[in-house]
C-alpha cells in the first residue's frame, strides 16, 4: 500500500484523508446508540437471576456465557508509513465457558469466536474461532495430573505480521503434566507438549512442534518458591525450502511468589540453544528471560509488569529465527468504586538473523506503544471501557515503518 504524490497531489491525497477520518468518525459515532440501547436492556430488562457473573448452574455445573463487542476507529488499518487509511472496525467476541467441579477435580470447556469487520475496507475482515478444554486431576495430596488441548483458527494482524499482510493460520496445542510433592517443601513437575501450526500464505512456516519439560521447586517461604526449569524442543518443518528442522535446549532458574494479597509474579531467565539440522546453517546461543509481576500499592492502585527476550521461529523467507526482546508495563487506579482508570507502554524489539540479498544489513523493528483506558463497571457481570493507544514501529528498513492511533470503546458482559 504505497504510492508517491507531489503538489497539487500531495495536497489532495491529505484532503481526502482528512475527509475519510471525518466521515469514518461519523460512521463510529452512529454505531454508539445500538450500544447504548444494548446497555439499556441489559440493564433494565435481563432476568435478574441472570444479573451477576457465575450466576448460571445446572447442578455442579457452572455456565459462563459471555460476550464482548468492541467500536474501534484506527488512522491506519493497513499499517504502513505511506498512503494511510482509516477506518472503523467493530469487533464482536461472544464465548462460553463450562466449569464442572467434581470431588477435588475440575474439567473446563471453552468456545469463542472472534468477528472483525470494517465500515468501508471490507477486504480486511477476519474471523477466528477458538476452541479449548483441560481437565485437571488431584490423586491424593501429593500427586496432581493435567490434561489440556487447545485448537486456534486465527491470525497475525499486519501491524505484527512480518510481511505486512494479514497471516492467517491453524494451530492445536496440547499438554499432559504431572507433578509430584516431595516431602513439604519440594515440588517435581514433568510436561510433555506436541504442537502443530499450518498457515494459509506463508506454508514455509508449517510445522510440528514436540517439548517435553522438567521443573524442580523448593519452597523458602510459605508462599515463595525458587525453581529451575529444563526444555527440549523439537521442530519439524513440513516444507523443506531451507530445511529449518531444529532443536531448542534451554536451561533457566526462577523465582515464583505469593509474597501477599498485594504481591505476586514470577520471574525466570537462562541460556537456551538452537541446534539446526543442517549444517549449512550457523546455530544459536544465547540468553531468555521473562516476568510477570503485579503488586497492588494500595487497594486502588495497582501495577503489572511483564517481558521476556526468546527466539522464535522463521517468520520470513531468507531467516532462520528471529529474536524478540519486550517490555510491558500498565498502571491502574480506582477513582471510585465503579471507576478505574489506566496508562499503558511497551516497547519490543525483533532482530532477524539473516541478511536477505541483495540487503546489506540485518533487519531490526522496534515498536513502541502509549495508551490509557477508562473502564466503568456497572454491574458485577457489565463494564464499559474507553481507550486509546499509539502504536509506532521505526525499523532499519523504513518500508516497516508504520505509526498508528486507534480510539475504541468496548461493552463486556459475562454471566
Amino acid at each position: 500500500m504505497s504510492s508517491s504524490c507531489t503538489g497539487c497531489e500531495t495536497a489532495f491525497a491529505v484532503r481526502t484523508n482528512r475527509a475519510d477520518t471525518r466521515s469514518a468518525g461519523r460512521r463510529a459515532m452512529r454505531r454508539i446508540p445500538t450500544i447504548i440501547l444494548c446497555l439499556l436492556f441489559l440493564i433494565f430488562l435481563a432476568p435478574a437471576a441472570a444479573r451477576a457473573e457465575g450466576n448460571l448452574h445446572v447442578g455442579q455445573l457452572k455456565i459462563n456465557p459471555y460476550v464482548s463487542v468492541n467500536e474501534n476507529f484506527s488512522d491506519n488499518i493497513y499499517y504502513t508509513s505511506t498512503d494511510t487509511k482509516n477506518d472503523s472496525v467493530t469487533t464482536t467476541t461472544p464465548g462460553i465457558r463450562l466449569t464442572l467441579p467434581f470431588r477435588m477435580h475440575q474439567a473446563e470447556l471453552e468456545y469463542y469466536s472472534v468477528f472483525s469487520r470494517y465500515q468501508t475496507y471490507s477486504g480486511e475482515d477476519t474471523t477466528d474461532y477458538h476452541v479449548g478444554g483441560n481437565v485437571d486431576l488431584k490423586l491424593g495430596s501429593l500427586f496432581a495430573f493435567k490434561l489440556a488441548d487447545r485448537y486456534d483458527k486465527g491470525h497475525e494482524p499486519r501491524g505484527s505480521s512480518s510481511t505486512g499482510f494479514i497471516e492467517q493460520f491453524h494451530s492445536n496445542a496440547a499438554l499432559v503434566s504431572a507433578s509430584y510433592q516431595v516431602a513439604t517443601l519440594s515440588k517435581i513437575q514433568i510436561d510433555y507438549a506436541p504442537a502443530s501450526w499450518r498457515f494459509k500464505t506463508s506454508d514455509f512456516r508449517d510445522r510440528d512442534e514436540t517439548a517435553f519439560s522438567g521443573y524442580f521447586y523448593y519452597r523458602f517461604l510459605p508462599k515463595t518458591s525458587a525453581f529451575v526449569e529444563y526444555d527440549h524442543k523439537t521442530v519439524a518443518y513440513v516444507k523443506t525450502i531451507m530445511d529449518l528442522d531444529n532443536t531448542v535446549d534451554s536451561g533457566q532458574v526462577g523465582l515464583t511468589w505469593e509474597m501477599s494479597a498485594r504481591s505476586k509474579g514470577t520471574i525466570k531467565g537462562g541460556m537456551i540453544k538452537k541446534d539446526f539440522s543442517s549444517s549449512s546453517f550457523g546455530d544459536f546461543n544465547g540468553w531468555a528471560y521473562s516476568a510477570d509481576v503485579r503488586h497492588d500499592f494500595t487497594d486502588d492502585t495497582s501495577i503489572m509488569l511483564s517481558g521476556q527476550r526468546s527466539v522464535n521461529e522463521s517468520n520470513l523467507i531468507g531467516n532462520r529465527y528471529f529474536l524478540t526482546t519486550g517490555v510491558f508495563t500498565e498502571l491502574t487506579h480506582k477513582f471510585v468504586r465503579k471507576l478505574a482508570g489506566s496508562v499503558r507502554g511497551s516497547y519490543g524489539e525483533d532482530r532477524y538473523s539473516d541478511v536477505i540479498p541483495p540487503d546489506t544489513a540485518f533487519r531490526i523493528d522496534r515498536t513502541t506503544l502509549l495508551g490509557a483506558g477508562l473502564k466503568y463497571t456497572l454491574k458485577e457481570w457489565l463494564d464499559f471501557g474507553l481507550d486509546y493507544n499509539s502504536r509506532d514501529r521505526h525499523s532499519n528498513f523504513p518500508s516497516n515503518d508504520y505509526r498508528e492511533h486507534s480510539f475504541s470503546a468496548a461493552l463486556n458482559i459475562s454471566l
